[in-house]
């Protein structure tokens, strides 16, 4: 602490606090090509999503199949072995 900061103290800083913007950028509407070609890729991407629904479904019911079948084993392994 030099001789000049001790008889007239430390400068303050001063807080800058960021300004906020008052005019916000308008959004650009695209084209109608451009929305109706999105508006296509969403309708397929949705059709893929329902195709894979579907497929994990069906698999579950497989699933399901094959361990109702596994637990009618196993009670009939059971009631061997008991008897």
């Amino acid at each position: 602490m030099g001789l000049f900061s001790a008889i007239f103290g430390r400068k303050k800083r001063r807080i800058v606090e960021p300004m906020m913007p008052t005019h916000y950028p308008t959004p650009r509407i695209s084209n109608i090509s451009g929305d109706s070609t999105m508006m296509e890729n969403v309708k397929s991407k949705m059709d893929l999503v329902l195709t894979q629904l579907d497929s994990i479904r069906t698999d579950y019911q497989i699933m399901n199949e094959r361990v109702s079948k596994i637990e009618n084993i196993l009670k009939e392994i059971y009631e061997l072995a008991k008897s």
